[in-house]
């Protein structure tokens, strides 16, 4: 008596329906058949895209893996044990699956052999990991992706049978479905389509078995076999929404289809250098991206660079602009070690103490206007200051040798800035007469070389250096002999276990700019010459309007650096399709005029009337001239801010609407008892139907301690709902919304708290 509007009592139905749609224990019947039918479709779908992707060759499909989630995930979630106890035995059976799959990847005669290599090269991986190195080994990303395949698989087949919730299953699923086709060429297949078919039943199967077992709970008939004809009806309407998609117009689903797959295809192609450094070898299918000017420098395989525009650079030439070098070489890639970044006010140049203040280098400045975000300072040569506030990265041993300047603030499309450089000019008469004696920061820094370098590389590097008399013959050897290497992006990554150079100088014979400026950089340290190499950009003379030179990231490049006592650091080029280094520099700041010596920085501006300037204006004016901030708002927040606004008042809107349906036509006392018993419902107080409102206000009132609250509603709703006809009976309307508001206060809080603690049983 206690519910306003009794609903009609039905008697329970007793068909095949209702037998099916109850199953206890581990067996199945037909009902968990089509939901596992559905739910396979999804996930083979996802399955084949990614085995399409062809992320590394030779990977073991992972359609078994995925199967295998499934059904382990389908028997886990019918035992009814506790979720404790099912989970780690379900796992360790994952673990023992992705094994058995994933040792054929390995090397290895036998299946303990490979197992064995499995186990060291994820060992090896881990330490990777731990210590910052670089990976060229693609077994942990195969292992990592049949693990994520398992699991993903597993956790949407409990959530299906457990709790009935198909959208756990699904959205990871697409995810890794618009990831894995964001990432290929062409259009999107017949995966998508049946992604999306067998999503929307899986969705609706779900849906309707939830509510097959409240009404079993409720001991509501429903109609037998009603889940065949929601099937049917279900599988007509999706099909019919998406052949509706698929034949609207090209341009219209083209669009919609390039921006819905930029959304997940963005953020994995300017993905984490983490990530780059440890899967640098894995083919997104768009071509590897290049450098990031992090802390590492992976040496890739397989590079499209693209034709975007990255910067605008003005310079009296063309030539090399500098971001940032590295000094450590690993065996897979190159690493920037033991640095120390300090502030550097724009209008300031950089503190250089006098035993890093080189002769015969010339002063160059650049204007740069960047078209993306980034912070790394383009220079001319080794950077020496900028106009606007910077961090200057130097190694811990020298704060004279600056390897990278980068924006405090960052930098937008459309900001500009000024950057100063320095640029050798000395001749190769005054290079080969600087000896070698190297400061020890030098020799501690840049003659690094890892332990298992193969011998037959300095066994090279001796060979083609000959007798060489000086460091500058050698390097200038070195060099020639690189560059009658053939230049070739598309050459494969260095395969796992090997070394970079050395594959590159015995097996590839060809490779683009990081392939050969590694291996002049790693053949001069075996010769005891300091070296590193730096990464930027060449300037394209066929991009130039004036003197305004397009930067795209086709242009990014890729030198050698080679240190000389006295004179500092010295541009080689080792790959062919750019001008050679060595004497007279290859930097995009140098000119032909008469070279000029640099005694210390702090003395700069006295000397700037006597040398002429590479663009007009001085190193002053180029200083003190404010940069432009050109950065547009922070658009992407902002409208972010206001799609949450605009979610959350919906949400709220949507809150207001769901606690007010039903209560129309409703007043006073009777609608705060509504109310109270809707809260009362969502607490996990809900009593029989048979209930009278005094039994309820005892026995909510004692579950949640506010007896006289809850009495003090029944008695206010008594005197309304139940007074004579035409009687003038009624309950004081402070009293019942006092009593009202104590009580709702409280069974809010029960709500929030329920989950944490168990309910009281009911009376």
């Amino acid at each position: 008596m206690a519910e306003l509007n009794l609903p009609m009592r039905r008697p329970a139905g007793h068909g095949a329906e209702m037998r099916a749609g109850s199953p206890s224990g581990p067996a199945l019947n037909w009902e968990d058949l089509l939901t596992f039918v559905t739910t396979l479709a999804v996930f083979i779908s996802v399955a084949v895209s990614i085995q399409q992707a062809r992320w590394v060759p030779g990977m073991p499909p992972v359609i078994p893996t995925t199967l295998g989630g499934l059904l382990i995930g389908l028997f886990a979630a019918r035992i009814r044990f506790h979720a404790a106890i099912i989970h780690p035995a379900a796992i360790a059976l994952g673990a023992l699956l992705v094994l058995l799959v994933v040792q054929s990847y390995a090397d290895g005669i036998s299946v303990q052999d490979r197992i064995a290599d499995v186990r060291f090269r994820m060992a090896e991986w881990f330490h990777v990991v731990r210590s910052g190195d670089i990976s060229n080994d693609n077994l942990p990303f195969v292992t990592l992706v049949h693990s994520a395949t398992f699991l993903t698989a597993y956790l949407a087949s409990w959530s299906v049978y457990r709790w009935r919730n198909a959208w756990l299953a699904v959205i990871p699923a697409g995810v890794v479905l618009f990831a894995s086709v964001s990432l290929q060429e062409g259009e999107p297949g017949a995966g998508v389509v049946v992604f999306f078919l067998g999503a929307i039943l899986l969705v609706s199967r779900t849906y309707l078995q939830k509510s097959q077992a409240r009404w079993r709970r409720e001991r509501v008939d429903y109609p037998d076999f009603v889940s065949l004809n929601a099937f049917q009806v279900t599988l007509v309407a999706a099909v019919a929404l998406i052949v509706a998609a698929w034949i609207a117009p090209l341009g219209v689903r083209h669009a919609t289809a390039g921006r819905a797959l930029s959304t997940f295809a963005d953020p994995l192609d300017s993905r984490t250098e983490d990530l780059v450094r440890l899967f640098h070898n894995v083919n997104s299918g768009r071509g590897a991206p290049l450098h990031g000017f992090g802390s590492t420098m992976p040496i890739k395989g397989d590079v499209k660079l693209g034709s975007a525009v990255l910067y605008e650079v003005t310079s009296p030439r063309a030539g090399l602009v500098r971001a940032t070098s590295y000094d450590e070489y690993t065996g897979a890639g190159w690493k920037s070690t033991a640095r120390l970044s300090r502030r550097v006010d724009g209008s300031d140049l950089a503190d250089i103490p006098p035993d890093a203040v080189y002769k015969l280098r010339s002063v160059s400045i650049l204007n740069v206007t960047s078209r993306s975000e980034s912070d790394v300072i383009l220079t001319a040569g080794t950077p020496v200051g900028t106009n606007v506030d910077a961090y200057v990265d130097t190694p811990r041993a020298t704060e004279g040798d600056i390897e990278r300047m980068r924006s405090r603030g960052g930098l937008g499309d459309g900001d500009t800035y000024n950057a100063i450089g320095s640029e050798s000019t000395a001749t190769a008469a005054e290079l080969r007469a600087a000896g070698t004696g190297y400061p020890d920061w030098v020799t501690g820094r840049y003659l690094q070389l890892p332990d298992d370098l193969p011998g037959r590389v300095a066994g090279e590097a001796k060979r083609v250096a000959g007798d060489a008399a000086t460091p500058y013959d050698a390097a200038a050897a070195v060099e020639a002999y690189i560059r009658s290497f053939p230049f070739n992006t598309a050459v494969p990554a260095t395969p796992a276990k090997r070394d970079a150079v050395d594959y590159f100088l015995f097996d590839l014979k060809a490779g683009y700019f990081d392939y050969q400026a590694s291996a002049m950089a790693v053949m001069l340290r075996t010769l005891g010459v300091p070296a590193r190499i730096a990464v930027g950009f060449a300037l394209d003379p066929g991009e130039v309007v004036e003197t305004r030179y397009t930067v795209r990231k086709n242009d990014a490049y890729t030198w050698v650096e080679v240190f000389f006592p006295g004179y500092g650091w010295v541009n080689f080029n080792p790959t062919q399709d750019r001008p050679a280094g060595g004497a007279g520099g290859i930097g995009a700041g140098t000119t032909g005029g008469e070279a000029f010596e640099m005694p210390s920085l702090e003395d700069l501006f006295p000397l700037e009337d006597e040398f002429e300037n590479p663009i007009p204006g001085d190193v002053s004016e180029a200083l003190n001239e404010p940069p432009v901030q050109a950065s547009e708002p922070p658009w992407f927040l902002i409208w972010g801010l206001a799609v949450a606004l605009a979610l959350a008042a919906m949400a709220a809107l949507s809150l207001r609407v769901a606690w007010n349906w039903g209560l129309s036509g409703l007043d006073g006392p009777v609608r705060l008892w509504a109310k109270a018993q809707r809260l009362a419902g969502w607490a996990a107080l809900s009593g029989p139907r048979t209930e009278t409102p005094r039994e309820w206000s005892r026995r909510v009132g004692d579950a949640v301690g506010e007896e006289e609250s809850a009495a003090g509603l029944a008695r206010a709703f008594e005197s309304v709902r139940y007074a004579r006809p035409g009687s003038s009976a009624s309950a004081p309307g402070g009293e019942a919304r006092a009593s009202y508001t104590r009580l709702r206060n409280t069974l809010v809080k029960r709500i929030l708290r329920r989950g944490r603690t168990a309910p009281p049983p009911k009376s």
